[in-house]
């Protein structure tokens, strides 16, 4: 285990807060009730397997305080305030963080914009990393904050402000459920927008949720029907990452139509995959995690869930209800 898996498992285990509500099924058109010949089913993360919600997101001002003590947090566990406190003295610290954070990613999307990306996708470790250079240029030492990991200390920022920021645990039945689909002989995979500390949450998890019986996202997940947004800067409903797993398909000799789609937002997952040729299959089993945009009717899923035990009865391997091939 790497020293910030470590890092990000301690946090884990001593910080995390699960934020325990009822989970509120949405009413939902679909096609059809149950999708046959199978092959692959591939998966958004952030929504539909993992419950990113936390009290106070539904109020857009009270989410903006949430993410500031998430930045007061980082600059406080970092020892950035005195230095931000020094450069803009009229702001608290964790605003003037805030205001460099944004900054740096508009930055980036401006600059990937440019080379002709439709929908860029900044890594996070690299808009820390242009913080740490404008800090170390007033006196800030890395080696002080996390001593004999200076030279990685923009991955350790990213994965702790993103640990505060927003709630971490996977929906009821998800490992249950994905288990049940891969003994169906059913491919999994990941398309999804992304950052480098998701499949070390993906990790953790599923680690927590299965017992112990799984000790990495990889042994459910095949790594090669697996693409994160943050490894090819370009992100949903963007055509590059349904490109990378197109071809991925084809190396294993399944068709679009043989693949579905699994996401929590008909126009970021539901709407580019079937465009894209691919069946869908819309998470309606939380209302603050499903997004319509107002296209409701206008993009219709073929099946929806509104509990992750439902999904593998409505995915079958065989080609027809009387599970003949």
């Amino acid at each position: 285990m790497s020293h910030l898996a470590e890092y990000a498992r301690q946090l884990h285990e001593t910080s995390a807060r699960i934020y325990k509500r009822p989970l509120e099924p949405v009413v939902i058109a679909s096609h059809t009730e149950k999708l046959s010949d199978v092959r692959a089913v591939i998966f958004d993360v952030y929504g539909t397997l993992i419950n990113y919600w936390r009290p106070g997101f539904d109020d857009k001002e009270q989410r903006g305080h949430l993410l500031m003590d998430a930045f007061r947090e980082v600059s406080d566990r970092f020892g950035f305030t005195r230095l931000l406190v020094e450069m803009n003295p009229e702001e608290e610290p964790e605003k003037t963080l805030s205001d460099l954070y944004h900054g740096c990613i508009a930055l980036s999307h401006e600059t990937e914009s440019k080379k002709g990306v439709d929908f860029p996708e900044a890594k996070v470790e690299n808009v820390w990393a242009l913080i740490l250079l404008m800090l170390k240029r007033r006196g800030y030492d890395p080696e002080l904050a996390l001593p004999g990991q200076g030279d990685d200390l923009a991955r350790y920022i990213a994965y702790t402000y993103n640990f505060y920021s927003l709630g971490r645990e996977l929906y009821p039945g998800v490992v249950d459920a994905l288990v049940a689909l891969t003994r169906n002989n059913i491919a999994l995979g990941i398309v999804s927008k992304a950052q480098f500390y998701t499949p070390i949450d993906l990790t953790l998890l599923i680690r927590g949720q299965s017992r112990g019986a799984y000790d990495d996202f990889n042994e459910l997940f095949d790594p090669d029907l697996t693409f994160f947004s943050f490894e090819y800067n370009a992100a949903k409903p963007g055509v590059v990452l349904f490109e990378q797993l197109y071809n991925a398909l084809y190396e294993r000799q399944i068709l679009p139509r043989q693949t579905v789609f699994a996401g929590n937002d008909l126009v970021l997952d539901i709407g580019p995959a079937g465009q894209a040729g691919m069946r869908t299959a819309l998470f309606a089993g939380d209302k603050k995690s499903v997004f319509f945009h107002g296209r409701e009717g206008t993009i219709v899923p073929d099946i929806h869930f509104a509990a992750w035990d439902e999904l593998p009865g409505k995915i079958s391997f065989f080609s027809g209800e009387d599970g003949s091939l």
